[in-house]
C-alpha cells in the first residue's frame, strides 16, 4: 500500500475518532457543569427550608416568651386559651425544625421548647430567669451553624453555664 491509499482511508477514520472524542468530552463537561449547578441549587433550597423552619420556630418561641415574661412580671402563672395556642404553635414549629435541620439543631430547639413549656407550667416564683436565655443562646448558635454563618459566637454579657441534657431538667 502506498501513502495515498492509506491516507485516504486513515484520515477520515482519524477525523471520526477525533470528532467522537470531542463530542464525548463536550457532553462530559456539560453534564458535570449541570450536576454542579443542580447541587448548588439544591443546597440553596435546603438552606432556605432550614431558614424558614428556624424563623417560624423563633416567631412561636418569641410569642411564648412574651407570655412567660408577662406572667413573671405579674407574679402569677395562668393558663388561657391564648397561652395554650401559643404553646401548641411552638411545639408544632419545633417539629418543622426537626424535619429540616440537623439533629444537633433539632435537639437545641427541643431543649429550648421544653424550657419555655416548663416556664409556663411552673409557678412564677420558681422560674430561673436565666434558664430560658441560656437555652435560647445555645439554640441560636446551633441555628447559625445550620445556616452556615461563620465567625465568632453571639456575644452575651454572661457566658451560659453548662446546660443539662433534655432529660435532666
Amino acid at each position: 500500500m502506498d501513502w495515498k491509499t492509506m491516507s485516504a482511508t486513515l484520515l477520515p477514520l482519524l477525523g471520526v475518532l477525533l470528532g467522537t472524542c470531542g463530542t464525548l468530552l463536550g457532553q462530559y463537561l456539560g453534564t458535570r457543569t449541570d450536576s454542579k449547578r443542580l447541587e448548588y441549587e439544591k443546597r440553596i433550597a435546603e438552606r432556605a427550608e432550614r431558614k424558614s423552619a428556624i424563623l417560624s420556630f423563633l416567631e412561636a418561641a418569641q410569642r411564648v416568651e412574651m407570655i412567660v415574661d408577662g406572667q413573671a412580671q405579674a407574679g402569677v402563672s395562668t393558663a388561657s386559651s391564648d397561652t395554650e395556642e401559643a404553646l401548641h404553635q411552638l411545639w408544632l414549629a419545633k417539629k418543622s425544625v426537626e424535619l429540616f435541620c440537623s439533629p444537633v439543631m433539632a435537639q437545641a430547639a427541643h431543649d429550648y421548647t421544653r424550657a419555655l413549656h416548663l416556664s409556663l407550667r411552673r409557678p412564677a416564683d420558681t422560674i430561673d430567669p436565666t434558664a430560658k436565655g441560656q437555652y435560647r443562646y445555645l439554640m441560636m448558635e446551633r441555628a447559625r451553624n445550620d445556616l452556615g454563618v461563620t465567625g465568632d459566637p453571639l456575644l452575651r454579657e454572661v457566658p451560659p453555664k453548662e446546660i443539662p441534657a433534655s432529660g435532666e431538667a
